[in-house]
């Protein structure tokens, strides 16, 4: 069975006082270490969305000298045709992997891989990037969406049919956006059961922190003109720019072409960051691009209202 968790923190420029404690309990938590130098990827280099996904895998390789390595690794976020992976031993960019993760009883499921670059270290070993270069044998288990796909959603999130367990990065519309927001599952068709059946958010098997719960006073601002509908919403979000820490926010409303957030951090206009909602702590959060369009300061709040628009993303051969 697999383990997933969202690798998060909070923000280096969080306030001080009241507000600010109370924010500072609003984080995303979890592998610092990985976020604080992995790089936001081109836009336009991306074949897929991204996942937040923990599980163990074995990963062998050859030595030098012709020596066979075998050691227990970790995934920390995987994509259809890559991720990242933790193991305790330094390699060498371009080595060549053999990644295995076991199935139902004794089942396993075998994939080449390629170390593209070695991106961080934490107490627990190195960080690598590295690509699958068998991406038709769907090595995770999941199925990614051709991003062209995500033109109509208004939200991503990965999801698992409860009859057969089959998980998918599921693109959102606002009809299911609304049912999980009530109900915390959608209705949709199993292509795996070949027939309708209920989706729940694919959750952690590993242990999280509890994020403390967001309360925030509600002002009313004007806002520029909105040129598509939006669905009213009151979602976590979690927000992550690059060389800062990750932080919750509360998504207001979401459109096909964007959403509105409320944050104790300020992002001026044209500041690009990426945003994964809804977000759960402890499922597989998927972030994707963002540029901010408006800002608003919320005084008696202590916070900042932001208008965001998603970045188009183009799909190449990449990992």
């Amino acid at each position: 069975m697999v383990r997933m968790v969202v690798i998060s923190r909070y923000d280096k420029a969080h306030k001080t006082g009241p507000v600010g404690a109370q924010n500072r309990m609003l984080s995303c938590r979890g592998n610092s270490l990985l976020r604080r130098k992995l790089p936001m990827r081109a836009d336009g280099l991306r074949q897929s969305d991204r996942v937040n996904f923990r599980m163990p895998v074995e990963a062998s390789w050859f030595g030098n000298n012709g020596t066979t390595f075998k050691r227990t690794a970790t995934t920390m976020l995987v994509s259809k045709n890559g991720g990242v992976l933790r193991l305790t031993e330094r390699l060498p960019a371009g080595q060549e992997l053999t990644l295995r993760r076991q199935q139902d009883g004794d089942v396993w499921k075998t994939a080449r891989a390629r170390v593209i670059a070695e991106i961080d270290q934490d107490p627990e070993g190195f960080l690598y990037a590295f690509q699958i270069l068998e991406p038709r044998a769907d090595f995770w288990d999941i199925e990614f969406p051709a991003l062209s796909k995500a033109d109509e959603a208004v939200a991503r999130l990965l999801m698992e049919c409860s009859f057969c367990e089959r998980r998918e990065v599921v693109y959102l519309n606002p009809l299911e956006l609304k049912s999980f927001e009530m109900r915390k599952c959608v209705a949709r068709v199993c292509s795996q059961c070949v027939a309708p059946s209920i989706w729940i958010e694919a959750q952690s098997e590993m242990p999280t922190e509890t994020v403390e719960g967001y309360v925030a006073n509600i002002d009313q601002h004007v806002v520029p003109r909105r040129k598509r509908a939006r669905v009213k919403t009151r979602v976590l979000a979690c927000i992550r720019r690059r060389g800062f820490e990750e932080e919750i926010a509360v998504c207001e409303d979401l459109s096909k072409g964007g959403l509105s957030f409320r944050s104790r951090n300020q992002y001026s206009e044209g500041t690009r960051v990426e945003v994964a909602v809804p977000f759960t702590p402890g499922s597989g959060a998927i972030f994707v691009p963002v540029r901010i369009v408006f800002s608003v300061a919320l005084p008696s709040a202590g916070l900042f209202k932001h208008g965001a628009a998603y970045v188009k993303t183009l799909s190449s051969s990449g990992a």
